[in-house]
């Protein structure tokens, strides 16, 4: 019997340890905000609409929703908010960052002018507030963000707690190999992608590399000390960085499953992530024409801040709490429109900056390592295939 109980008690052992390997290698996973692989993308029945998400409406022929509300629409007029892929959770202090892959950017609804914004819950009307959190869209790259630039103008990614490139790499591409093959190593430098070096000029303020083409696969060379080892990876991650929050209290009752959220007025064209649940693209009034509608659109300015400073990094503007010294006698120097994101914890206004523990899950699924040849695979300046990071 002992025996028996014995026997048993391995089978559960060893069914609780398969199990914690597989969600810490990213085999088993835990949809959040509410959302699943069975809430539906669009609807065109509002009946339809899952507890604790928000919804863009878009009806192309109405600028009314009554109709919308009351029956069936003739189309899917109703779009989910992704949640897309973060590299927080509730604790952390990290500068924040939502990944989604070049296949899944397709489903961030854009809102227009006379669109609204949804929610539905069973059980919460956000009387308290609504927080929003604004990104920077910087196109698309290899899954790896957040890195830190040193005086020399190299970049790297730190391993600070031993358990993975916590939010620095997105466990969801290519480049969760790093996790895999040095998860004892405690820095990472990547020097080169495609042969170009990788330095100030080419990188955006969300520590990723820039001007990469979508899809392609890029020969990327990372050192561990003084040792470099290549790997390939594809530029199919369309990766977003914290710009500026804000906290709002407008909204209205519809007589129906759901409410809307009011957009403020002063808000710009750029991408915003509601209430820690759900991405959406806005075009403010004047910028519908200039928008080409397809996932990403680099001749549109996504980020240009709505929150200003003056050149000691004191905010001079906020239109969401009513602050306004733009014209003030004793505002120091010129007004600077970048984000402040620097220095430890949050600033002043509340946006969420790096303490320096950059992220939250450990990433280790296995990926493929190739050795670059030199003599067949460099790129040369100024040659056919040749890829130059401006």
């Amino acid at each position: 019997m002992k025996k028996k109980h014995l026997i048993f008690f391995l089978i559960v052992l060893g069914i609780v340890a398969f199990i914690i390997v597989m969600i810490s290698t990213g085999g088993i996973s835990f949809n959040t905000f509410g959302q699943n692989e069975q809430t539906k993308k669009q609807t065109s029945s509002v009946a339809e609409l899952a507890d604790g998400c928000y919804y863009i409406w878009h009806n192309e022929n109405s600028n009314d929703i009554k109709n919308d509300l009351e029956g069936i629409a003739a189309s899917d007029v109703f779009r989910l908010c992704p949640s897309g892929s973060v590299n927080w959770d509730s604790d952390s202090f990290i500068t924040h960052t939502v990944w989604f892959s070049s296949s899944e950017d397709v489903d961030i609804p854009t809102l227009y002018p006379g669109d609204k914004l949804l929610y539905v819950s069973s059980t919460k009307v956000p009387y308290e507030g609504i927080e929003w959190e604004r990104f920077s869209d910087y196109g698309y790259t290899i899954g790896v963000a957040n890195m830190i630039g040193d005086t020399s103008g190299h970049y790297r990614i730190e391993n600070a707690n031993g358990d993975g490139f916590d939010g620095y790499v997105y466990r969801g591409s290519d480049v969760n190999q790093l996790n895999e093959n040095f998860s004892s190593v405690a820095t990472l430098f990547l020097d080169k992608i495609g042969g170009s070096p990788v330095r100030e000029e080419s990188m955006s303020d969300g520590g990723t590399v820039l001007n990469l083409e979508k899809d392609k696969d890029y020969i990327c060379e990372w050192y561990t000390g003084t040792i470099y080892q290549d790997f390939k990876m594809k530029a199919n991650i369309h990766t977003f960085g914290a710009l500026e929050s804000y906290t709002t209290y407008d909204y209205d009752f519809l007589h129906s499953n759901c409410i809307e959220i009011k957009i403020p007025e002063w808000f710009k064209t750029g991408y915003y992530y509601v209430a820690g649940t759900g991405m959406f693209r806005y075009v403010a009034s004047g910028n519908e024409t200039l928008y080409n509608g397809s996932p990403y659109d680099k001749n549109i300015n996504w980020n240009d801040p709505i929150k200003l400073y003056d050149d000691f990094g004191n905010l001079i503007y906020d239109p969401s709490t009513g602050i306004d010294k733009r014209n003030e006698e004793g505002t120091s120097g010129e007004v600077q429109t970048e984000n402040i994101q620097s220095q430890s914890g949050s600033n002043e206004d509340g946006n969420i900056v790096n303490e320096g523990d950059a992220g939250v899950e450990e990433y280790e699924e296995f990926g493929t390592e190739i050795i670059y040849d030199d003599t067949e695979n460099t790129y040369e300046p100024g040659t056919e295939g040749e890829t130059i990071i401006q």
